[in-house]
This record gives structure tokens, C-alpha cells and sequence, in this order.
């Protein structure tokens, strides 16, 4: 049968309306306390509450709710990663803030996606000018360059000149947004975790970890080695940053992150004859001889096609983290809960990140979501 014109008009409002009302209710908001601890335990100092998708006015009692549950007093960071954000969203957000630091509380909000709410403070709420798609700032020089100079048939440049060039285009494309968050750690950083991990330029841990400027204090070394207390060959490059880290930064967890087909250990599976004429990595290495150890009293999994240098890497995060407790006042303040251990470990050529499982003993992979998110959304479904 037909449709009138009547009906077909609204069966067509319906049609177009349908899609358009689930890009406005598409919103995604959550929180967590950045300072780990048990649920029981003291009040954290710092919140962090991320907002994604579509802000709206059906969208803002989710978002307020959520700041609300932030205790009075805290600093918290929110993170708008939004495409489009209307009037009642940034009145909403605007109010909050003010309200929050009366209270003796701090917000810092950062806008991941497009600059929404900076530009409605300055009243300018038209939408954004579409621009040409960013640089792939992560993508290693090589790559940028074989595209370069396949398109201007350009020569080839020195290591330091390149060095220089992506210098130049930080200060072009990166500085400026960058340098909100910089003025503001300029005379004081407050990392949330101590990350120790490896040399190896194909591990870049502000990548893996999705972090920024201040999250991550970093130690990296040859094998991602942690000296145990008392060693006979000594070295206090690693101790001094743990010490520091803890007890001046008074940063709660401790991360060794580990990598696939990685040199030292490969060295170390050969025995260390191929590097036997490199003095100073010869000694580091030592510091390796542990983790060598449990591999060879380490059975393989019966099923398990690992190969030895994979099975290697992955002992040697658990080896370093047990490395890390023989230093008898980080020992303490592990088993009281005051600072967590977390062992992760890259594979290179997947590029996923798996995470010890320190019970069972073996690298699991990073759930897809946090404990309780899809509870969240199920009940804001």
C-alpha cells in the first residue's frame, strides 16, 4: 500500500532524526583516582574525569554527575575529547570550575579533540574551520623522509640537519599546543609513575601509555635492569631514581617494561661473547645474570611455542621487579600498599602492550576496558 504524502514526510523526519539523535546522545564519561591504592584506603589527591564524544544538553546531567563525585577539595583534570559541544555543555563546564576551586579544589581542563570550550570562553562558538589532517608526529623519521623526497626528488640530509628539521616542525605544529601544559609544569612536576624501561629507540613509552608532558619519570637502560641492593658491581643510577622518585615526587607506582627481541637479553642468551669487547656493557650486563638464571630453572608451558629469547624478555620484567624488593625501605612501603609494582611488556611487531599477572605469573593482555566501565555504561544505556 502507498504512503500519502503525510506519511511519507514523517516516515522521512523519522529516517534522518533516528541517526542524528544517537550522534547527540554518542557520549562516553568516566572517572578514576590516579593515585592507586585499595578502595578503602586513604582519599586520593588527584581525580581525572575524560568526557568523549558529543556534548550536549542531554549530555550534561552524565558529565555533572560525574564531577560531583569528585571529593571536595581534590585537584581534578578533565579531559574534553569532543566534536561538538553547544551552550549549555560550556555553561555547565564553566560553572563548575569556579565552583569547585571555592571549595578549596583545583580543575584543569585540556581539550583533546578541537578547542570547544576555549573558544566559547573567548565567545566564539561558530564551528571549527576543517583543516588539513595533522602530521603523524609518532611516525619515525625515515618514513616522513622517504615521502618528502619521493614528492620533491630531495637530497639526502645529515643525521644532524634531520635532527634540526623535526625541531622546526615541533615549533611549527606541536609548540603551541603544547605550551599551555609546559608553562604550567615549568617550575614543578608531579609524574603520576616511575617507568623504567629499555634503550631501544623502538620503545617509546609516552606512546604505549598514551601519556603526555609530567605523567611518566622516566629511567631507560641497556635491558631495562634494576642493580639489586648490595650488588658487588655497583651501579647507583637506577637506585638514585627510584629514591627520587619515591620519596621527593612521592610517586605511588613503579612500572618495569620489558620488549620483544631485545638485545641484552639476546646477549645474554649468547652467552655475552659478541659483546665481550664493549667493557662497560659487558659489566651492565651483569646485573642481567639473575634474570639468566630463571630462565634456565623456568620450564617452558608444555603447549607454549614462545621462543627462548621471547620467554627471556617476559622473565626478565618479573626478574627486575623481584630486584626492585630487595631494597629493603621499598620492600616496606610495597607490602603496606603505599607503592604498587606493575610489570608491562611490548611485543614490537604487533605493537600491544601485555601486563604481568604477578599471581599467576605470566603477561596477559591489557583488558579493553577499565574495572567497572561497562558497568557505567550499561547503566547509562
Amino acid at each position: 500500500m502507498l504512503l500519502g504524502l503525510g506519511e511519507g514526510v514523517l516516515l522521512g523526519i523519522r529516517i534522518v532524526a533516528v541517526p542524528a539523535l544517537r550522534r547527540l546522545t554518542r557520549l562516553s564519561v568516566r572517572a578514576e583516582r590516579l593515585v592507586p591504592g585499595a578502595a578503602d584506603g586513604p582519599v586520593p589527591h588527584r581525580w581525572h574525569v575524560v568526557v568523549e564524544g558529543t556534548l550536549t544538553f542531554l549530555g550534561v546531567p552524565r558529565v555533572t554527575r560525574r564531577l560531583k563525585d569528585v571529593p571536595v577539595g581534590l585537584s581534578v583534570g578533565l579531559d574534553l575529547n569532543v566534536d561538538f559541544m553547544d551552550h549549555a555543555s560550556f555553561d555547565a563546564v564553566h560553572q563548575w570550575r569556579p565552583a569547585h576551586e571555592r571549595q578549596g579544589g583545583r580543575g584543569d581542563i585540556d581539550e583533546v579533540h578541537e578547542a570547544w570550550y576555549e573558544r566559547a570562553v573567548t565567545g566564539d562558538m561558530s564551528p571549527p574551520r576543517k583543516s588539513s589532517p595533522p602530521a603523524r608526529w609518532w611516525a619515525p623519521w625515515a618514513n616522513r623522509r622517504r615521502r618528502s623526497e619521493a614528492e620533491l626528488d630531495a637530497p639526502e640530509v645529515s643525521p644532524s640537519a634531520l635532527l634540526l628539521a623535526g625541531v622546526r616542525e615541533y615549533h611549527g605544529s606541536t609548540a603551541r599546543l603544547v605550551r599551555p601544559i609546559m608553562a604550567e609544569l615549568a617550575m614543578e612536576q608531579k609524574p603520576e609513575h616511575l617507568f623504567i624501561t629499555c634503550v631501544d629507540s623502538r620503545v617509546v613509552p609516552n606512546i604505549i601509555t598514551a601519556s603526555g608532558p609530567g605523567d611518566l619519570f622516566i629511567n631507560r637502560n641497556v635491558g631495562n635492569l634494576v642493580p639489586r641492593h648490595g650488588t658487588r658491581t655497583p651501579d647507583d643510577a637506577v637506585a638514585a631514581t627510584v629514591e627520587y622518585a619515591t620519596s621527593v615526587l612521592d610517586i605511588r607506582t613503579i612500572t618495569v617494561c620489558g620488549h620483544s627481541n631485545c638485545g641484552a637479553m639476546a646477549a645474554l642468551l649468547a652467552g655475552g661473547g659478541e659483546v665481550a669487547h664493549l667493557h662497560s656493557l659487558t659489566r651492565w650486563l651483569k646485573h642481567g645474570n639473575h634474570s639468566l638464571a630463571r630462565f634456565l630453572d623456568t620450564e617452558p608451558e608444555p603447549d607454549s611455542d614462545e621462543p627462548p629469547l621471547t620467554r627471556l624478555c617476559k622473565i626478565n620484567v618479573m626478574q627486575q621487579l623481584d630486584n626492585l624488593l630487595t631494597y629493603p625501605w621499598l620492600r616496606e612501603r610495597v607490602e603496606s600498599g603505599e607503592i604498587e609494582l606493575v610489570g608491562l611488556y611490548l611485543d614490537l611487531k604487533s605493537a600491544k602492550v601485555e601486563v604481568l599477572d604477578r599471581a599467576a605469573q605470566t603477561f596477559v593482555p591489557v583488558p579493553d576496558e577499565a574495572p567497572g566501565e561497562r558497568a557505567d555504561r550499561a547503566s547509562h544505556a
